[in-house]
């Protein structure tokens, strides 16, 4: 079980590559604030609702709501809820945004990013060599940047 934030989830749907999750975690949780920032999206919010229905992901929201008022401060919203949640429960957490990665980070959060996700399916040989290529090209194309430097640390 994995916390997730919106930003690698959006980047996967607008791939149509949000089933690498699946090869990378049973369940990914998700706080009630980062599904309603993925539901502005029409064709995310099915794609989530989709996971949801099919017992891959779930809502969840946080114990202490000092916590997050707390960090929303700094952060915004989603990523407040998910390094709330991600330590009341000890749970890792996936997030991509640089400062909302090192503020986990420096909570004690366990954290992985849209990279270290690839990194960990080429590693383990559920990804080839050329799908993990296909799907950086396809990140690039998209909103999401890895250069050439990331790549040779996904396929080192």
């Amino acid at each position: 079980m994995i916390l997730s934030d919106a930003t690698a989830i959006i980047a996967l749907i607008n791939i149509d590559e949000l089933v690498l999750l699946k090869e990378f975690a049973r369940t990914i949780l998700l706080p009630e604030e980062v599904y309603r920032e993925i539901a502005r999206y029409p064709h995310a919010r099915a794609c989530i609702d989709r996971e949801i229905a099919e017992g891959f992901m779930e809502i969840t929201t946080y114990d202490d709501p000092t916590l997050f008022r707390d960090f929303c401060y700094l952060l915004d919203a989603g990523e407040s809820a998910a390094i709330a949640i991600a330590l009341e429960r000890k749970l890792p957490l996936i997030i991509d945004e640089k400062k909302g990665r090192a503020f986990a980070r420096r909570h004690g959060v366990e954290i992985i990013g849209l990279i270290g996700i690839l990194r960990y399916l080429y590693s383990e040989g559920t990804l080839s060599r050329q799908r993990t290529e296909e799907i950086v090209d396809k990140l690039n194309a998209s909103d999401f940047r890895i250069s050439e430097k990331l790549l040779g640390m996904i396929l080192a």
